[in-house]
């Protein structure tokens, strides 16, 4: 009976996240350049037990939560006309530098503007961070924004970057340094849309609270029939 009660309750604390991770995506459809992350699941160890007549039944622990992912399908490109709103047509990621920290991140968000700092315009994102260039410096544009000014940087393995949060991606040691990519093509007076869409996530909700529900039912079915079992001692 113990191993039912372990198997629900890891059950349900995977499909929680499961949900918090559909929650999300669902709540960033609109959000610029988003990427929906997605839930990985894995079972958990077996054992064999006597099953009588020397047969031996397989009989799992349940499953966990093995990693959350990230999808890097792209978005639509969305027309605004702002002549510095830049989005990536291709793969690729813009490089930022945190004003405060001076620490590089990487998004595909390119909402960008100006920020007057005395005799000097930089550009930056929605949160006043600089944008970078190729060569990893602040991208002045006193005299006038060049979108070729613009680093647009790739990943051996974009697939190990770590979430930060706003839209923002970290380098590991999974997905390699941010490198200089050629390939990259950007179009500017666009942005690139959400790729979370709200019917496929709805259709992970369904799924995933049917399998929260299941588990729930599993911890109530194991908590009925041990305290039968106690009563009969």
């Amino acid at each position: 009976m113990i191993r039912g009660f372990y198997s629900a309750n890891q059950g349900l604390k995977s499909q929680q996240t499961y949900l918090n991770n559909i929650a999300n995506n669902i709540a960033n459809v609109n959000t610029t350049a988003f990427k929906p992350q997605q839930t990985a699941f894995a079972s958990l160890l077996y054992s064999n037990v006597n099953g009588g007549s020397g047969t031996l039944v397989s009989t799992g622990s349940g499953a966990k939560v093995e990693k959350t992912g990230i999808d890097f399908t792209k978005g639509s490109l969305e027309k605004t006309d702002l002549p510095m709103d830049c989005a990536l047509t291709g793969e690729g990621f813009f490089a930022i530098e945190n004003k405060g920290t001076q620490t590089v991140t990487y998004t595909r968000n390119g909402a960008f503007s100006i920020s007057v700092e005395g005799n000097q315009s930089f550009l930056v994102d929605g949160s006043g961070n600089y944008v970078l260039g190729a060569n990893r410096n602040r991208i002045d544009i006193t005299q006038g924004f060049d979108a070729k000014a613009v680093g647009i940087f790739n990943f051996s393995n974009p697939y190990g970057l770590s979430l930060l949060g706003n839209n923002q991606f970290g380098a590991t040691t999974q997905s390699g340094q941010g490198t200089i990519y050629p390939e990259g093509t950007l179009r500017t007076g666009y942005l690139e849309s959400s790729a979370a869409q709200v019917s496929r996530e709805m259709v992970k909700m369904i799924e995933a609270s049917k399998g929260f529900s299941f588990n729930a039912k599993i911890l109530q079915a194991t908590d009925e029939m041990e305290k039968t079992i106690n009563q009969l001692r």
